[in-house]
C-alpha cells in the first residue's frame, strides 16, 4: 500500500506539473499581442536584408566591446544606452526622448526598432496579404534617423543636402535594384573606411615659412566627423631632411572626445567648410609627410588610426 501511495502521489505530481505547463502555455498564447513580431520572424522572408543587418554596427550597437567601454567611460547615468537598444520608435511618443527597452538589448538597433508598429510593420508599401502585414508609412524616412542621431540630423537639416533633398538613406542606405523600393541595411557610417574617405579631401600649400594644410568636408551631408562623443580627427605632419632625419613632428587636433551631450558643432568641419592648420617649415629643404587621421574610438593608439588622406610635400628653400 505504501508503495502504491507513493506511485499515485508521483503520478499526481506529474499530472499537476503538466497541467500547469499546459495552462501556462494557454495563458501565454491568450495574452500574446496580435502582432507578436520579433526580429527572428523577419529572417524567414527577408534573409538578405537580415544578413546585411546582422553584419552591421546597428546589430552590435549595444553589445560591441568598445560601445560597452564608452558607456562606462561616459557614465551610465547619462542614459547613453537608450539609442543603442531603443524601444520601437514608430509606437513611441515622438516628442519624448528615446527610451532603452527592457528586453533583448543585445540585439541593438534591430528590425522592429525602426519598423515595428502596433499591428504590422512600417514599410515603403502596403501589402495586406504578407505575413508581417507591411503598411506604407510616410514617417519611415530621414526623420526616422533623427530620434537617435539628433545632432547629425540637425547638421544635415542646416546644410544644402537637406535643401537638395539628399536624404540620410541616399548615402547610408542606397537603393538595391533587385528589391522593390528596397534599400541596403548595412547602414555604413563612421566605421566604414571607404565612406569616411569619400566625404573629405585634403590639400597642402606653402605660404612663406609655413606649410598650410586644409581639410575640406566636400561630400558629407553633415558635419565631419558626425558622431559627437567618440570620434577623433587630427592632422599629423612630419618633416624630414633628404637623409631621413626628423626635424618636426606635430599634430593639430580637429575633433576631440566630448564626454557630454549638447556640445558645440564648432569643433567639427561643417558641410562644405574647411579646417585650416599651419605648421612651421624648419631647416629647408625638407619633405613633409602629411596625414589626416581618424579614430572611431578615442583610445585607439595612433598607429591604428584610419589614414583618411595622405600627401608628401617637398619644401625647398626659398
Amino acid at each position: 500500500m505504501g508503495a502504491m501511495r507513493i506511485a499515485l502521489g508521483a503520478l499526481c505530481c506529474v499530472a499537476f506539473a503538466l497541467l500547469i505547463a499546459l495552462g501556462g502555455g494557454s495563458h501565454r498564447e491568450a495574452s500574446r499581442p496580435q502582432n507578436d513580431a520579433s526580429r527572428l520572424n523577419c529572417r524567414e522572408c527577408h534573409q538578405q536584408v537580415w544578413d546585411e543587418w546582422e553584419g552591421s554596427y546597428h546589430a552590435r550597437s549595444f553589445s560591441e566591446a568598445n560601445v560597452q567601454a564608452s558607456f562606462a567611460h561616459f557614465g551610465f547615468d547619462r542614459k547613453c544606452q537608450s539609442c543603442h537598444a531603443p524601444q520601437r520608435r514608430m509606437i513611441a511618443d515622438a516628442s519624448q526622448p528615446v527610451v532603452l527597452r527592457e528586453e533583448d538589448v543585445g540585439t541593438g538597433v534591430d528590425c522592429l526598432c525602426c519598423h515595428g508598429l502596433p499591428t504590422g510593420v512600417a514599410a515603403t508599401r502596403s501589402l495586406p496579404g504578407a505575413p508581417c502585414r507591411p503598411i506604407r508609412t510616410a514617417e519611415l524616412t530621414t526623420r526616422s534617423c533623427a530620434a537617435c542621431h539628433v545632432a547629425i540630423y540637425k547638421d544635415w537639416a542646416e546644410s544644402r543636402y537637406a535643401r537638395e533633398e539628399k536624404s540620410c538613406e541616399s548615402c547610408h542606405m542606397p537603393a538595391v535594384a533587385e528589391r522593390a523600393n528596397g534599400r541596403s541595411h548595412v547602414c555604413a557610417g563612421g566605421h566604414d573606411p571607404d565612406l569616411i574617405r569619400s566625404g573629405v579631401k585634403m590639400a597642402c600649400r606653402r605660404e612663406g615659412t609655413e606649410l598650410v594644410v586644409e581639410a575640406t568636408n566636400h561630400a558629407t551631408g553633415h558635419n565631419f566627423p558626425g558622431e559627437r562623443h567618440n570620434r577623433v580627427l587630427y592632422l599629423q605632419v612630419i618633416e624630414r631632411t633628404p637623409s631621413g632625419e626628423i626635424k618636426l613632428a606635430r599634430q593639430e587636433l580637429i575633433k576631440g572626445i566630448t564626454p557630454f551631450r549638447g556640445e558645440s558643432s564648432e569643433e567639427k568641419i561643417r558641410a562644405d567648410d574647411s579646417f585650416e592648420a599651419r605648421f612651421p617649415i624648419v631647416e629647408p629643404p625638407v619633405v613633409a609627410e602629411v596625414q589626416l587621421c581618424y579614430k572611431s574610438f578615442p583610445w585607439y593608439p595612433d598607429r591604428d588610426a584610419l589614414v583618411v588622406a595622405r600627401a608628401e610635400v617637398e619644401l625647398e628653400a626659398e
